[in-house]
């Protein structure tokens, strides 16, 4: 379950034939910080599709609230 505001885990297969992602609340699961997995390749997740080798990330714009998207922060696209 994703929190309602804060940094995101982002965990995708690494799998070339499987799409599988997941975006979490990392905090319940690992606790401080600086316990959660580094970004990048990852042998600590097991996909549905049995394959061992996950693609670590975090979100950005971590004090942005679920919801509707602020105007400012449209500007930064249109």
């Amino acid at each position: 379950m994703a929190p309602e505001i804060g940094r995101r885990l982002v965990v995708r297969c690494d799998s070339p034939l499987c799409d599988h992602a997941v975006l979490m609340d990392p905090r319940p699961v690992f606790g401080a910080p600086r316990y959660w997995p580094a970004s990048g390749p990852s042998y600590r997740f097991r996909c549905r599709c049995g394959h061992r080798v996950a693609c670590v990330s975090y979100t950005d714009n971590a004090d942005q609230a679920e919801g509707p998207i602020s105007p400012a922060a449209l500007k930064l696209w249109f």
